[in-house]
């Protein structure tokens, strides 16, 4: 499990970023600044040093500080938005069913950066491995989004991951259930979260579910108390919970997030306004359930993105329905409860309870990268509103995490940027259509498999400033903060 998290050197490089050009401006483009707001069209945005400059009106001369060999992109008729973020990721995943072939945490970081995933929420692994990789891929030295993690998940003992360790892993239910926190009653409570504390994280995991059907389970009165000891320590918590019940005993107890759409169970709409009323976020991996389904019966949705971006073994290897009892019993319960799930997702949008979209990739037919898309897609064929969904895509998860970093677009921000063709709020399916990528204002390449590189630019309207550009006065550049919509406006 801690060797998963280890980057490879030999894994065939997916993306690349160019060197930052000292300036880069995107002219005429809508500016969908992630609040929910609709598109701020015909702006012209400055990117220099990673970050943006400032962002004006297009129609005015080009600025006086405009260096020679500045980069110009012609944007009209698409959008910028914030760097996009999947708030349930495990980086380290294979994506492998058993006895097939796996990816390595490099490739599934480059994986995500290339549909312009630049931020992740890992949800459970070893959280020493977790936290040098995040401070690598923060320094540059691991190309990837920035990385938040909890340290391993705490469940019920016996409890979900551990009967499926088995059929799922290598290493087996023994080392699993090993390695896992698990707790029993609330006076495993103190030592169990000085376990998950002895190294620094950004949040706690906690898992109440049966999978398969008989399994143990967390008894419900401690998992309340295990939220509630957590949010005293001063902790954001998560909460992976499979029954409508126990979702809204988490959300009650003071819960900041789930980490799933409830699979199980009747979410009225009156648990649904408690669920709203509690203030917790919901992770959505709405599609992964259905996703889950068609890998244990051996046909998985597979994107065009997937054929681009996954190795052609590993998608045959989950072309073939596994063999073990426990998972063939996994898929018939997840198949049965497809209708609650469907009413689940209504009743959420119906009563307004915030969200941040999610993945829970990398899992078998679920792959960094294009489980994202695939998720966004589901969400909009679904009815979630796009003023609900680009939020969810982009700026709560930045305010639940309380970082300044990312998930808006605005004067002073780091210049994690997705460029969309179209107007998000004409199709909203123009998110799942990323045109260009930058990360801290470098462009995203694409590498082919022979190792060569796609075009330099994603859109063929490049040009360079020359000694005879036009003059004028810039506006000044805008510190980080100023200028944005109130955090509270979207709360």
């Amino acid at each position: 499990m801690l060797a998963a998290l280890s980057v490879a050197c030999a894994t065939p490089a997916i993306v690349q970023l160019d060197p930052a050009d000292e300036s880069l401006l995107l002219r005429d483009v809508n500016v969908v600044d992630g609040s929910g707001a609709p598109a701020d069209a015909h702006q012209d945005v400055l990117i220099s040093k990673g970050r943006i400059q400032w962002i004006r009106p297009t129609g005015g001369i080009l600025s006086a500080t405009a260096p020679q060999g500045m980069e110009i992109v012609d944007g009209a008729g698409h959008s910028l938005l914030p760097g996009y973020v999947d708030a349930h990721v495990h980086v380290g995943g294979s994506g492998r069913l058993p006895g097939g072939s796996g990816m390595k945490t490099e490739g599934n970081l480059q994986r995500w950066l290339a549909v312009g995933v630049t931020t992740v929420f890992d949800m459970g692994g070893a959280g020493h491995e977790l936290g040098v990789l995040q401070e690598r891929t923060r320094s540059g030295e691991v190309l990837g989004p920035r990385i938040f993690h909890t340290n391993f998940a705490i469940t019920g003992v016996g409890s979900h991951p551990i009967p499926l360790a088995d059929h799922l892993t290598s290493v087996g239910s023994g080392v699993v259930g090993w390695v896992v926190p698990q707790v029993e009653n609330e006076a495993d409570i103190p030592r169990v979260l000085d376990t998950i504390d002895e190294v620094p994280i950004d949040y706690v995991k906690i898992i109440v579910d049966r999978l398969p059907a008989g399994t143990p389970i967390m008894d419900r009165a401690v998992l309340a108390a295990l939220v509630k000891e957590a949010r005293h320590r001063h902790h954001l918590v998560f909460v992976h919970a499979g029954d409508v019940d126990d979702a809204l005993a988490a959300a009650e107890a003071g819960a900041t997030a789930l980490a799933h759409l409830p699979w199980r169970g009747d979410l009225t709409p009156e648990k649904a306004q408690r669920l709203k009323d509690s203030g917790v976020v919901v992770v959505t991996t709405a599609a992964m359930w259905e996703d889950t389904v068609g890998a244990l019966e051996g046909h998985p949705h597979i994107s065009e993105v997937d054929r681009d971006l996954v190795p052609p073994d590993v998608i045959t290897a989950v072309e073939t329905a596994p063999k073990a009892d426990a998972l063939k019993a996994v898929g018939m319960e997840l198949r049965d409860a497809t209708g609650q799930r469907a009413a689940s997702l209504q009743a959420l949008i119906t009563a307004h309870v915030p969200l941040m979209v999610g993945t829970d990739a990398v899992l078998p037919g679920i792959w960094a990268g294009g489980s994202y898309l695939r998720e966004v897609n589901f969400l909009i064929d679904h009815g979630v509103p796009v003023e609900t969904l680009i939020p969810a895509m982009t700026m709560r998860p930045a305010l639940v995490i309380g970082s300044p970093e990312f998930g808006r677009v605005a004067a002073g921000g780091i210049a994690d940027l997705v460029l969309v063709e179209g107007d998000p709020f004409v199709d909203a399916h123009a998110l799942t259509k990323p045109v260009c990528v930058w990360r801290r204002g470098q462009l995203v390449r694409r590498v082919e498999s022979d190792g060569t590189l796609r075009a330099t630019s994603c859109l063929p309207a490049w040009k360079k400033i020359g000694a005879e550009a036009t003059q004028a006065t810039a506006p000044p550049a805008v510190p980080p903060g100023e200028g944005t919509p109130a955090d509270e406006d979207l709360r």
